[in-house]
């Protein structure tokens, strides 16, 4: 017998076993990179919107007339931003640093909770994000 037929007959066969290799590394590796792909835009817009809302929200306190004013404004364009990316919040928290809401040369503190549902999971995990903004109360402010 020549070496040649002998090492035909201990050859396996392997046909068909790449496809299924594929379909379970393909299943296995692809599917929860997606769900984790999917799951860090979540977060990302969230985080975005969040900031964006605060920002706004501090926008709107510091150049309101009223402390009762500037909380009104701030929750209406905090709710504004949420909602143009589908998102809601508890509402803004508005502290005033360095003397009396909306006292020439004071700083006013805008913090924005937004809790985002992790995709795909319906009643799943949750994470809250929250938007933080500081923004200063204008030094030449009319008090009168």
């Amino acid at each position: 017998m020549s070496t040649r037929s002998r090492r035909t007959r201990t050859v396996r066969h392997d046909d068909g076993i790449a496809v299924l290799e594929v379909l379970v590394l393909g299943v296995g590796l692809l599917v929860p990179l997606l769900y984790g792909a999917l799951s860090v835009m979540a977060l990302q817009s969230a985080s975005y919107a969040a900031t964006s809302a605060a920002r706004e929200a501090a926008r709107a306190y510091v150049t309101s007339a009223t402390p009762s004013q500037g909380a009104s404004r701030a929750r209406t364009a905090a709710r504004l931003v949420l909602a143009d990316a589908g998102l809601t919040s508890t509402g803004p928290r508005v502290r005033c640093v360095g003397g009396a809401c909306l006292a020439p040369a004071t700083r006013v503190d805008v913090t924005v909770p937004v809790v985002v549902r992790l995709p795909l999971l319906g009643g799943g995990p949750t994470i809250t994000v929250t938007g933080r903004e500081s923004m200063p109360v204008d030094r030449y402010r009319d008090t009168a």
